[in-house]
């Protein structure tokens, strides 16, 4: 059971997610477009130009009552609009619910101010990865103002939520190096970034001259820096993934003869978020079925 101020908590952070939802489709719309400013000027309808009233802005609410149409020209308004807000509310409530749940029922109430930061930290990764994958699904880029960004902030994220490294240092390893768990992750971060991005690189510098065309863009190679930033070493489990998830997919689209290119940034950022909650689990799985082979 879910006590009231429990359900309290969980909707405000259910509406949250949803007027950040709102504001990662503004994101994602504008910010490929470099003559846009996310903040300036107001909304405006892409068909007619007009201006877009705040009861028309409404998270979740106003796509509804507009029926999916512009109020003054009836052009067709993206259903994705929704299905953003819908999923951002739906991962922070879910997630605050999977972060917090002990089987009590103030669980939420009594978290610790660690495990707030360490939420807070995940749905901030979250909402970013989910900008950078439409971005790049949209216009076959990944902005600096998010990879760059996150190669900036990755190892302060790392510091300040170091359990996302699950408690296994690779420069503690190496190193033999006797610090705190947030001096360890930031440190990880710092080499998983200059990894990640490092071998990333590499493989397409390779695939160019294999197949004497572009393998891998360079975008791909920031954003995983920014991810190995945060993750440390474990960067290249979230590579794995990503690869192995792409080559499926790829494969389905062969098959239903759809040639059309598939962007690696969504598969980096499934990637991330797999490895992020299940990478020692992950990681044991396949060293399991490595031995029974």
């Amino acid at each position: 059971m879910i006590a009231c101020a429990e359900g309290v908590i969980l909707t405000f952070l259910g509406l949250s997610g949803a007027c950040i939802g709102s504001f990662l489709n503004v994101v994602v719309y504008r910010l490929p477009r470099e003559c846009m400013s996310i903040a300036r000027p107001r909304s405006r309808c892409t068909s007619c130009a007009s201006l877009i009233v705040w009861y028309d802005n409404i998270p979740l609410v106003s796509w509804i009552l507009l029926k999916g149409r512009c109020r003054h020209c009836k052009a067709r308004i993206s259903p994705r609009y929704i299905l953003v807000e819908a999923l951002v509310a739906t991962w922070f409530t879910l997630s605050a619910l999977m972060w917090f749940w002990s089987g009590r029922d103030d669980a939420v109430l009594a978290a610790s101010e660690t495990e707030w930061i360490a939420w807070s930290v995940q749905a901030l990764v979250f909402s970013v990865l989910l900008a950078l994958a439409l971005i790049d699904i949209d216009h076959r880029i990944l902005p600096d103002e998010l990879t760059i960004g996150g190669m900036v902030l990755g190892p302060a994220l790392a510091f300040a939520a170091p359990d996302f490294q699950h408690g296994r240092s690779f420069v503690r390893a190496l190193l033999d190096l006797d610090a705190g768990p947030r001096v360890l992750a930031l440190a990880d971060g710092l080499v998983g970034m200059a990894a990640g991005a490092g071998v990333l690189w590499l493989i397409g510098w390779l695939g160019a001259r294999a197949f004497r065309r572009e393998a891998m863009g360079f975008g791909d190679v920031k954003m995983i820096g920014a991810m190995g930033a945060m993750l440390g070493m474990w960067v290249f489990l979230a590579l794995v993934v990503a690869s192995f998830v792409g080559a499926i997919v790829g494969v389905i689209g062969m098959c239903l003869g759809q040639g059309r290119q598939i962007p690696f940034g969504p598969f980096l950022a499934a990637g991330m978020l797999v490895v992020m909650f299940a990478g020692p689990q992950l990681l044991e799985l396949w060293l399991g079925m490595a031995r029974a082979h």
